[in-house]
């Protein structure tokens, strides 16, 4: 996956940012996949669109390989 401004966070982190944060690029603050917490506050539309294809990405890839049974 290519570099993004998306912050690895743990869970405890990212409730603590819903609860708090006032401001973010989107109306997105803090987002979650696969067990994985991401702080986006700072990514613009098009940074949040290209880590989500990223991520999206990244399970096709998972599923081709055999790793992840889709439901």
């Amino acid at each position: 996956m290519r570099y993004h401004k998306a912050i690895d966070i743990t869970q405890v982190e990212a409730h603590f940012i819903i609860d708090t944060s006032t401001s973010s690029q989107t109306n997105l603050i803090v987002i979650q996949h696969r067990g994985e917490w991401y702080d986006v506050r700072s990514l613009t539309r098009k940074e949040l669109d290209d880590f989500l294809e990223d991520l999206m990405r990244r399970d096709v890839a998972d599923v081709q390989a055999g790793c992840n049974v889709p439901h």
